[in-house]
């Protein structure tokens, strides 16, 4: 029943987002047809199930500010992160709901808009309107209680509801948000990311081919669930907070001690994702530091310190690189 009230608002906008292409106004056909129907189904169950599972809703409602600190330390052990992996564990199952049903669906999707957009420059245009004119009052009205939320858990004078106000005065319309695009990205940026983009999908697409016929969603997990279970140490790697120190050097004499044994669909596919990352990084750092620089300025002009976050980046460079190390292990030597 609960699937069937989200889906009824989701087939119901379908038409008015790609209506203007009769193509991909085959609402039934494009999302709700076998594979897809399917994979939107299934991803909602499970979701759901980590939303109850988690008790998410309780903990957006159950009010901290203003009663000491909180115990937010993380718990979660890498043994667990080994039984998601095992051959009856969550990962296995979306890896077959994925082979099986998603990845069909991506295909046929990206058919549909295709079409329209060939014979239509300004389908996505046009697509993109629409779903603003759909979506804007729904944003809207959960403004009211985005603000609620914030002042429960942060307080009326936290910096989080200043940046929440701060959003909501330089962003008072869609336009606004077009207008931040143009002042950061020029036309010929905007078109080199489009065209990455679908280069992108087209490569994933054939990657993902070939990753699910090797049958390799099994072979992957197999592998990593042994990496983790011997990663797990209650003295020198207790949970998954922090990977550089303990957590690293018990991951990487796995791999020292278990060499040429991970899986080729698996370093192949690992090569793919990191050499698309790298190359994002080196074609469009310089941009990302520019937008970071002038949203840092214009937080800081809020009276909004940027230490915090200063700290989170810095950490989170130092697990990257950690996680780099690990990866270059994987990748140096021979596969299986």
């Amino acid at each position: 029943k609960q699937w069937y009230q989200r889906r009824v608002p989701i087939t119901a906008g379908i038409p008015q987002v790609f209506g203007h292409c009769d193509a991909a106004n085959n609402k039934a056909n494009s999302f709700f047809g076998k594979d897809c129907k399917n994979t939107v189904q299934q991803g909602y169950c499970y979701g759901k199930s980590l939303y109850d599972g988690y008790e998410v809703a309780d903990k957006v409602a159950d009010c901290s500010f203003g009663e000491g600190d909180r115990d937010y330390s993380v718990s979660v052990t890498y043994t667990d992160v080994a039984a998601v992996l095992s051959s009856d564990g969550t990962v296995q199952q979306l890896g077959a709901l994925a082979c099986g049903s998603a990845l069909p669906c991506v295909k046929h999707l990206a058919r549909k808009l295709a079409s329209c957009a060939k014979n239509d420059d300004t389908f996505y245009a046009t697509a993109l309107e629409n779903a603003r004119k759909l979506l804007e009052p729904y944003i809207a009205g959960k403004m009211g209680a985005v603000e609620d939320s914030l002042v429960c858990h942060f307080g009326a004078d936290s910096d989080a509801l200043t940046l929440l106000d701060l959003i909501k005065q330089k962003i008072t319309s869609f336009d606004d948000i077009v207008d931040l695009v143009n002042k950061y990205l020029d036309a010929d940026t905007q078109e080199s990311l489009a065209s990455g983009a679908r280069s992108g999908l087209y490569s994933f697409l054939e990657g993902s081919n070939e990753f699910c016929d090797a049958e390799c969603i099994s072979k992957t997990s197999e592998y990593f669930k042994d990496l983790f279970t011997a990663t797990h140490d209650a003295e020198t790697c207790p949970t998954i907070e922090s990977y550089c120190g303990g957590c690293q050097n018990n991951a990487d004499s796995f791999i020292s001690a278990n060499a040429d044994s991970v899986p080729c669909c698996t370093q192949t596919a690992m090569d793919s994702i990191i050499g698309s990352l790298q190359s994002l990084i080196e074609e469009y750092g310089d941009l990302l530091s520019k937008i970071e620089s002038a949203v840092k300025d214009t937080v800081t002009e809020a009276d909004v310190s940027v230490a915090g976050y200063e700290a989170l980046k810095a950490a989170a460079m130092e697990q990257a690189g950690c996680l780099g190390d690990t990866y270059d292990e994987l990748a140096d030597g021979d596969c299986a």
